[in-house]
């Protein structure tokens, strides 16, 4: 029996070695329950996260339709009050323009008797017509200014005149409008 012995003696390991063995079997069991048991709990809260997540988005998605009414009801507002201030401005602008009248030409002394020089009106026969102001309009031909004029008065350079009772009538470029009236000296 003592050769028995011996046998089962050598094939069990001993005694100390199988403690430390199981110790570290019971610690590595205990660190991989710890980690299931934390993975179980990581799980749990993300799929309460998930939960949550797809309920506020349910919630957003009712919301949505009213908000994209609303925010294509303050466009509609929004352009309307453009237009109108358009519409105002443009109003606005063609009043200023048509009140805008150009500067009356003013010619000094010495301008008017440069013009006179050069223009002679023929002297008045008959009946005289009702005097002419700045701001008429005037129909009929005019007459362009002669270059040595305009080279001396450049502010009449485009401009035309006629003769009206003897009066010398100027008009600016564009315009049948009396700018100037030169009358007889």
């Amino acid at each position: 029996m003592n050769v028995w012995r011996r046998h089962i003696q050598k094939d069990q390991p001993p005694l100390e070695n199988r403690s430390s063995g199981a110790n570290i079997e019971r610690g590595l069991l205990a660190v991989l329950s710890l980690l299931a048991i934390a993975s179980c709990a990581g799980a749990v809260g993300a799929l309460m996260q998930v939960k949550s997540l797809k309920s506020e988005l349910a919630t957003l998605q009712r919301e949505l339709p009213s908000l994209k009414d609303r925010i294509a009801r303050l466009d509609e507002i929004e352009r309307s009050k453009e237009a109108a201030e358009r519409v105002s401005d443009q109003k606005n602008q063609s009043a200023r323009e048509a009140r805008a009248e150009p500067a009356p030409l003013i010619l000094s002394r010495e301008e008017a008797q440069l013009i006179r020089d050069y223009i002679k009106p023929a002297p008045i026969a008959g009946s005289s017509t009702a005097p002419v102001g700045v701001g008429d309009s005037i129909t009929g031909p005019t007459i362009p200014f002669p270059s040595p004029v305009t080279d001396k008065v450049p502010k009449l350079l485009g401009a035309k005149f006629t003769i009206r009772n003897g009066a010398i009538i100027i008009f600016r470029r564009d315009s049948r409008q009396v700018d100037a009236v030169l009358g007889q000296n």
